[in-house]
């Protein structure tokens, strides 16, 4: 159970390390579209991010060790493996994009893991469209597809 969290965790942690653009700009203020300037920065910012992250290939890399451990991921959840296949190909992840989280989001949940020395959290939120991922003291937020939105919440049960 803990090991499919913490490979999931740990490849979104080298999600986030392959980012280094977003050590470079400031951050924004939340998302808050008030202000021209850092609502540029913001885009900016997660344009470099989302070129870094697919030149990674870490997205590609996150759906196929999901995939791997569906087995793995069914007895830790209580589901079938179709039900688990259904869930890791509704994920969706290579569709998920850095982005701004809205300033009205307000979290609901968290959990953490650690692969290869690497700690890392995920957050969720009341809206659904959104995850945070922080690992090596650095947070991206995520968007997240529709089809995806549903099985969030059995990401934590994998602790």
């Amino acid at each position: 159970m803990k090991k499919v969290l913490g490979v999931f965790l740990g490849l979104i942690a080298l999600l986030i390390a392959g980012s280094v653009a977003l050590l470079m700009t400031p951050s924004s203020n939340g998302g808050s579209t008030s202000d021209p300037i850092s609502s540029l920065v913001s885009d900016v910012k997660n344009n470099a991010a989302n070129a870094a992250i697919d030149a990674s290939g870490i997205k590609s890399n996150v759906q196929d060790a999901l995939a791997a451990n569906s087995e793995a991921i069914a007895n830790a959840t209580g589901l079938s493996t179709a039900q688990v296949e259904e869930a890791v190909a509704s994920l969706n992840i290579d569709s998920w994009k850095a982005s701004s989280l809205p300033a009205e989001a307000s979290p609901t949940g968290s959990f953490s893991g650690t692969y290869g020395g690497v700690e890392a959290s995920v957050t969720t939120y009341d809206n659904p469209g959104y995850v945070t991922v922080e690992a090596h003291g650095q947070r991206i937020t995520l968007t997240v597809p529709e089809s995806a939105q549903q099985y969030l919440p059995l990401l934590g049960s994998l602790q």
